[in-house]
């Protein structure tokens, strides 16, 4: 026994040595920033030793890194139940980075009351808040985060924060210090052009955008695998921050504008929504498909799209749209909106362009809604509803004439319908033809006996 005592302390001693050694290669992977070498070793460190606090923090901070934030979060959890050093500031992260940044807000708050000398917190604390909807509670926090001064990140998300709150002079300012200071960093180049964008600048949103893209190594895709996870996750405020950076630093892409728009709209902001879906429509891949040819996207799902994907996803922005504007009370605008449904899907269904053409009545534009109308008769001439309907359309343009023929058309096709004899019988009347007018409403008179708008349009007819 006093011989294999001094074996078994060795042995442990050994073992505890070995987790060292390892743990600082892991951290020096980290600290260099090769996440792959990071995570196997920290994992090599948990396959000996599961539970080990250090390791457990720091496979959490290498997935996050390495853009895969999403196998964070059982470790950060792990960490954080065992109270290990730095874990509530990285399950924070991870919570953030997969959307969940009203979650994140607890762990960080508690970090920094913990820490408050660490002001890195604050600028995380800050986007919990914005994920919230709370932007007041993030200007605080992100504007504490620049007294303790941390810069242009600090400047960056608070420029973000303050546009959010709606206060552009500070926003600005704010984000023209941003890009002074940090010349080399995309993210915070592309969040100043969104500032500067959103605040009506367009030549500072534009500067800053092509600095953003010319630091842009990588290209967009982690900014819009960023934005998906956030929007995955639920923090459409998180969506909606990174996708500005996207919308902004590539402004032809019409894919980026519809996201954007869809955004706002998730957001209760119709007017910004339509701004957007309607600057998609006249942008590729949504544009005339000549403009397509040979352009390089920077939405790499625009490249696999084919002409039927590309017009479908073009009626459903219309349709989007068409909501928005409805939302906002463009009458004018959803009827043009409804219109180029049918004009994109080429349209062989006569309900489309008679809704189209009603959508023109509506609008007080009955005029607009001529073209829409004939389109519904050319294609079926034998269904009441097309006939009536150009009917409407030439009654309230003020052509009798053409409103009787096709009214007459309708009435013959469906005698019942007591709407068409009423407005057969007013066009009659309001061309002094009575005789006429007796003669429909008498008719229609023996199919609803009981309608006293008939009742009184006959009287009317008849002189009384």
């Amino acid at each position: 026994m006093r011989r294999i005592l001094p074996l078994v302390l060795l042995s442990l001693a050994t073992a505890c040595g070995s987790s060292r050694r390892a743990l600082r290669t892991a951290d020096g992977y980290l600290e260099e920033g090769r996440w792959s070498a990071a995570i196997r070793s920290y994992e090599r460190v948990l396959e000996k030793k599961p539970g080990e606090p250090r390791a457990l923090v720091g496979v959490a901070r290498a997935w996050i890194a390495s853009g895969k934030p999403e196998k964070a979060l059982v470790p950060a959890r792990v960490a954080a139940e065992i109270k290990a050093p730095g874990s509530r500031e990285v399950l924070g992260r991870a919570l953030l980075a997969n959307g969940r940044g009203a979650d994140a807000l607890v762990p960080l708050t508690t970090e920094y009351e913990a820490d408050p000398g660490n002001a890195q917190l604050l600028l995380l604390v800050a986007e919990a808040h914005l994920a919230r909807g709370d932007a007041s509670s993030a200007v605080s926090s992100a504007e504490s985060a620049l007294e303790h001064g941390l810069g242009a990140p600090a400047s960056a998300i608070a420029a973000w924060a303050h546009v959010r709150a709606g206060n552009c002079d500070r926003a600005q300012s704010l984000a023209g210090r941003a890009i002074t200071a940090a010349l080399t960093d995309a993210s915070i180049q592309a969040e100043a052009a969104a500032v500067f964008r959103q605040c009506g600048d367009p030549d500072q949103a534009a500067a800053a955008a092509s600095t953003a893209r010319t630091l842009l190594v990588d290209g967009p895709g982690p900014w819009h695998e960023a934005t998906a996870r956030r929007s995955t996750g639920g923090d459409t405020e998180g969506a909606l921050r990174r996708m500005s950076w996207l919308r902004t630093t590539f402004p032809s892409d019409g894919l980026f504008a519809k996201d954007l728009g869809g955004l706002w709209l998730s957001l209760d902001r119709p007017q910004e929504a339509a701004g957007e879906l309607a600057a998609a429509l006249k942008l590729p891949p949504f544009a005339d498909g000549s403009e397509v040819q040979g352009i390089h996207f920077a939405d790499r799902r625009a490249d696999a799209m084919g002409p039927e994907k590309r017009t479908a996803m073009a009626i459903e922005l219309w349709k989007t749209l068409a909501n928005a504007r409805r939302t906002l009370g463009d009458l004018p605008g959803v009827a043009q909106a409804m219109e180029q449904i049918a004009v994109e899907g080429r349209s062989t269904d006569p309900n489309d362009w008679i809704a189209a053409a009603q959508a023109w009545i509506e609008a007080g534009r009955p005029e607009a809604g001529v073209g829409a109308a004939r389109k519904a008769v050319e294609l079926r001439p034998d269904h009441p509803a097309t006939q009536l309907t150009a009917a409407m359309v030439y009654a309230r343009i003020g052509d009798s004439g053409r409103a009787i023929g096709h009214g007459r058309i309708a009435w013959n096709l469906d005698p019942k319908n007591l709407d068409t004899a009423l407005m057969i019988g007013d066009l009659y009347l309001t061309r002094g033809e009575n005789r006429e007018a007796r003669y429909v409403l008498e008719i229609a008179l023996g199919h609803h006996p009981g309608d006293p708008r008939l009742r009184a349009a006959l009287e009317r007819a008849q002189g009384y």
